[in-house]
């Protein structure tokens, strides 16, 4: 519930909810209160607008084309799953760690070995001549 003030106390002329008024809290804290069922909550309105929200999501979750295009979506977080276990499952076996992936060398990912000292193998220091 919204209580509008207007001593200076609490705020002039501002609205606070009623559960903010620290009186209200220090009797609460003591004794405290179940909470209003719904249906005591609610205006005729807002209990209108909620039940047609109700019903036309049941209308609309009835509708042919809303049921294939929902099956279509479990289908591919089926798949999705599928694919992320996989992933993990390889990732787990060939001790791929979450740095490798953002480094851009990819010998290092696939041989553990630096790109520079990939290269500097096969090189050899030629005597100057």
């Amino acid at each position: 519930a919204v209580v509008s003030t207007q001593s200076g106390h609490y705020g002039r002329g501002r609205n606070m909810e009623l559960l903010d008024i620290p009186f209200v809290q220090k009797i609460l804290a003591k004794r405290p209160q179940a909470p209003l069922p719904l249906h005591l909550r609610l205006t005729k309105g807002e209990a209108a607008t909620l039940i047609q929200a109700g019903v036309r999501g049941y209308m609309a979750r009835q509708d042919k084309h809303v049921q294939s295009f929902r099956e279509k979506i479990k289908k591919k977080q089926a798949a999705a799953i599928v694919i992320q276990s996989a992933w993990r499952g390889h990732k787990v076996r060939t001790n791929i760690t979450d740095e490798d992936l953002t480094n851009k060398d990819f010998c290092k990912l696939y041989y553990g070995k630096e790109k520079s000292a990939v290269e500097g193998e096969g090189e050899e220091e030629q005597p100057a001549q």
